[in-house]
Formats: C-alpha cells, structure tokens, sequence
C-alpha cells in the first residue's frame, strides 16, 4: 500500500458516507440542497 492509495480511499469512503447522510436528510425534509 502506498500514501496514494490509503488517501485515495479515504477520500472515496468519505464522499461514499456524505452521499448516504445527503439522501437520508433529503428523504427526511423532503428537500434537495446544494
């Protein structure tokens, strides 16, 4: 494993996470933000 690919998938787990937290909080409020 190098420095490259630990960051590139940390990076990866990161927006994967922020995308399921964004569709929960938009099926919640019903709304779509930015």
């Amino acid at each position: 494993m190098s420095v490259r690919w630990v960051l590139t998938h940390m990076i990866g787990q990161y927006a994967r996470h922020n995308g399921h937290a964004d569709l929960r909080r938009e099926a919640t409020d019903c709304q779509v933000g930015e």
